[in-house]
């Protein structure tokens, strides 16, 4: 009797600790899958809230954006300098006129004009580079003192930058110039019309800075400025532009910015009232900007 009662004490005990056991897994499998699953959550949550995240291009891929088009719509304000030379007389036929007369310059109003614009830009973690054309057909002009400047001009750029902290990159690069330059001005006390016309075409060397942030995943913001010419190409060669982009679709970018751009461009030998003498041109253009971008 006492063993058969043993026997089912020790049955019982270890159907009692077989059941425990049992339970004890099936809670560690509950607990496990519910880690899991919070886990993974959170993760996604994470991930999705970093693309949301303001951040540089770290971690970004290559990428290529090509803009088809982008508008300008330059004020432009101009000045003309012509050194001194021999005088002009008011009424060439009727002789005399001789000697010389002093440094001839003048200053436009300002003007509002339209540029058209297309390029590429190509993207990665720490570099970028990009390359630009633009055609702007230019002119501002002022009453008293006549004062007239037309130009047909094209700008080249391309420039590249390295990413040395953040957001910041240090530029170098290049801008060609091309003038169709026709500028007028009355010339002191003969009140003569003084007019000089040049094709000057240079290059000037660029360095610069750039600022870019990507505020989240749809909204990227950029600053930049250049300076050069350094009388290889120009005398002084500056430009400064802010814009952002914001990412409509997967391949469909809106650019909207402001832009500046000064030189002064000193062109030899230029036929003026039948003299060859130098003119001295200053040119200041800044506007608003707009552009489609087709990223990729």
């Amino acid at each position: 009797m006492q063993r058969t009662l043993s026997t089912l004490g020790v049955q019982e005990a270890a159907t009692l600790t077989t059941t425990t056991v049992r339970r004890a897994g099936k809670t560690l499998r509950t607990v496990g899958l519910t880690l899991g699953l919070a886990v993974s959550v959170n993760a996604s949550a994470r991930a999705d809230a970093g693309g949301d995240q303001p951040g540089t291009t770290e971690g970004k891929p290559i990428t290529v954006t090509v803009y088809p088009l982008l508008v300008r719509a330059p004020i432009m304000g101009a000045s003309i300098d012509l050194p001194s030379g021999p005088a002009v007389p008011s009424n060439p036929g009727a002789g005399g006129g001789g000697g010389t007369v002093g440094e001839v310059s003048g200053s436009t109003d300002l003007s509002l004009n339209a540029a058209w614009m297309a390029g590429a830009v190509v993207q990665a973690d720490r570099w970028f580079a990009e390359v630009f054309g633009l055609y702007a057909a230019l002119s501002a002009s002022r009453s008293t003192p006549r004062v007239t400047v037309d130009s047909n001009t094209y700008f080249f750029n391309g420039r590249a930058g390295v990413r040395l902290v953040g957001g910041l990159s240090a530029t170098a690069g290049f801008r060609r110039i091309s003038v169709n330059l026709d500028a007028t001005l009355t010339a002191p006390i003969t009140g003569t019309p003084l007019e000089g016309k040049a094709k000057p075409a240079v290059w000037d060397p660029l360095i610069g800075v750039d600022w870019r942030q990507h505020v989240n995943r749809r909204w990227e913001i950029d600053a930049n400025f250049q300076g050069g010419g350094f009388g290889v190409g120009t005398d002084v060669d500056l430009s400064a532009e802010g814009y952002a982009n914001w990412r409509v679709a997967r391949h469909l970018e809106l650019r909207l910015g402001y832009m500046m751009v000064h030189y002064k461009l000193t062109v030899a030998n230029v036929s003026i009232a039948s003299f060859q003498r130098t003119l001295v041109s200053r040119q200041t253009l800044h506007g608003p900007e707009f552009a489609i971008g087709i990223p990729f």
